[in-house]
């Protein structure tokens, strides 16, 4: 997320009284592509409202511009439309997929060449290096410390023991014996912090790992039966498209990157890539049948 002042979120323009919205309701996490929609289109409904022509090279002009110079009230008006996201997660959002200041595509080793010389000019001072790079200060930060931050330490490929001993150890230590094997009891451990004990490895690298080898349900194994069961919740779904399923309360007591993971080796191993972006929604809810009718087994045939 890209680094702004506390103060900024105080600001009433911000303010979840002013919004109308309870904190509790906020969804966190990626935003699905319907979520992408009604921010495109609230961003258009404010513009219309400014007299402005929503155009793709124009708004990423204005979504570059200052707080200050956009119309009164901007982004808690865009919010409104989204009532179950907070008005700093659309703002950072929006910043990150639509302004011009964020160039978009992946890191080269030469773009990370050129971001580890800017940490050494200007230190930690991410919008100058965010605007000699043309990106976000943030995504500047977040590369850095997932990528640069312990420099030639940084592993990469399989743990080794020891680093999935000492993995277990600092979690357990944070999280307290007794609580390691809660459900979800990943989402309240502070991998940043982890990962700076264990120095070899990014934040991301430590929970991944966490969630293969040592999440409540990682040495569950999904078998043919399974998948059939996994493929019958998802069809009851009221959903567009993955990015709106949480996949961790799909089957009992397997974990999100299980089923999610054995989802996308279904559609891989099944279906063939589509490049038509407008039946994409028409693709998933089909793409269930289809995976069914190539199953070797049976929907109706249990295990024994």
């Amino acid at each position: 997320m890209e680094q702004v002042p506390s103060s900024f979120w105080k600001n009433k323009k911000f303010n979840s009284k002013k919004t109308g919205k309870k904190q509790s309701r906020f969804k966190k996490g990626p935003f699905s592509r319907s979520e992408q929609k009604s921010v495109d289109e609230a961003l258009k409904q404010v513009l219309r409202e400014e007299g402005i022509v929503y155009e793709s090279q124009e708004i990423r002009k204005i979504l570059s511009l200052a707080r200050k110079n956009l119309p009164k009230n901007f982004w808690r008006r865009v919010a409104v439309h989204i009532p179950l996201r907070s008005v700093e997660s659309i703002y950072d959002h929006a910043r990150r997929r639509l302004a011009s200041t964020n160039y978009q595509g992946k890191w080269s080793s030469e773009d990370l060449s050129k971001l580890k010389d800017l940490v050494e000019i200007y230190g930690k001072k991410w919008t100058k290096i965010g605007s000699n790079l043309n990106r976000l200060p943030g995504a500047c930060y977040d590369k850095w410390r997932d990528a640069l931050k312990n420099g030639e330490k940084r592993k990469k490929g399989k743990w080794t023991q020891q680093e999935r001993c000492k993995l277990l150890q600092l979690v357990t230590r944070q999280t307290g014996h007794n609580n390691i094997q809660i459900k979800r009891i990943e989402k309240k451990i502070r991998w940043t912090v982890i990962a700076e004990k264990i120095s070899t490895r990014s934040y991301l690298q430590c929970r991944n790992e966490w969630a293969r080898f040592f999440s409540p349900g990682s040495k569950i194994k999904l078998d043919l039966f399974d998948c059939f069961k996994l493929l019958e919740a998802i069809s009851k779904l009221e959903v567009a498209d993955e990015t709106e399923v949480k996949w961790g309360e799909l089957l009992e007591g397997v974990p999100a990157h299980k089923t999610y993971n054995k989802w996308r080796s279904l559609c891989n191993k099944y279906l063939k890539p589509s490049k038509d972006k407008k039946n994409e929604e028409n693709f998933f809810k089909n793409a269930i049948l289809i995976i069914k009718d190539h199953l070797p087994l049976s929907p109706g045939k249990k295990k024994d």
